[in-house]
């Protein structure tokens, strides 16, 4: 089933869940892993989503399917309301690009759960009535995209840990990311297991602890790739990467370019 209007389209079918022909347009794409999650792919590599995990591809990002199960759960929003809802919740100069990174968030979970049993919920009622929860639900799911979307328009990684426990571990981490975080040191502010608390992590963000502490050490450094004149090498090392190979090849994974590109891409943006 597709319900569209000017603003975006969400589309909710059961199959062809295969692998699909590469695909880029001019809107923002959230693939939510509704049911059993699934894979796509980029130029720049494989896109694991996981169950309940979304991720968000830009316009013209070009990205194919390779597999879904049991249901695709895809939203397209239309660029000018992502910039609506960025310039109303105070993000403005650069345009939103978000991160090639599957992951969890409670809010837009809340959000898609809540969408998808209403339609299914309205299956036996008037077709408008759905089309009328969809229509007004875009901008709702816009302005959650801006707030707890990973990409450039972010200072900091988004809120996400409701566990006191891991919400400990991350503040410690934000406070020090440039050192040289391992899971035993992590486990040991959690004051658990290593085992039991990198199950824990992954289970309530979608991704590894170490993941999570490297993509907030990307997002961290983006202003000084923006807004200083230092070298690559010189943030990268700042920013607690070992080396600037390491940095480039994350960077080019979420971004789909080097640090150098994203400068010059964005200095004056």
């Amino acid at each position: 089933m597709i319900y569209q209007d000017e603003n975006g389209l969400l589309l909710l079918r059961s199959d062809k869940l295969g692998e699909r022909d590469w695909r880029s347009d001019h809107t923002y794409k959230l693939i939510f892993g509704s049911k059993g999650g699934g894979m796509y792919q980029t130029r720049h590599q494989y896109l694991t989503i996981g169950q309940r995990q979304f991720v968000i591809f830009n316009p013209l990002q070009e990205h194919r399917q390779l597999h879904m199960s049991g249901e695709k759960f895809l939203i397209e929003l239309d660029q000018k309301l992502l910039k609506d809802a960025s310039v109303g919740l105070g993000v403005t100069g650069r345009e939103m690009e978000f991160a090639a990174v599957s992951y969890y968030h409670p809010q837009i979970d809340r959000w898609a759960c809540f969408i998808r049993e209403l339609i299914g919920w309205n299956s036996e009622k008037p077709a408008e009535a759905n089309q009328l929860l969809v229509e007004n639900s875009f901008t709702q799911l816009a302005i959650l995209m801006v707030q707890y979307g990973l990409g450039k328009h972010q200072g900091t990684m988004p809120e996400v840990v409701q566990d006191e426990v891991l919400k400990l571990v991350t503040d410690a981490i934000k406070q020090s990311y440039e050192q040289d975080w391992t899971l035993d040191g992590m486990a040991e502010v959690a004051r658990i297991n290593k085992y039991q608390f990198a199950h824990l992590f992954k289970e309530r963000t979608g991704i590894s602890p170490y993941s999570w502490l490297q993509l907030y050490r990307l997002i961290r450094s983006q202003p000084d790739l923006i807004y200083t004149d230092e070298t690559v090498l010189q943030i990268a090392m700042a920013h607690g990467f070992k080396n600037v190979s390491a940095y480039t090849r994350l960077f080019k994974k979420v971004y789909g370019a080097t640090p150098s590109e994203f400068r010059t891409t964005n200095r004056f943006n």
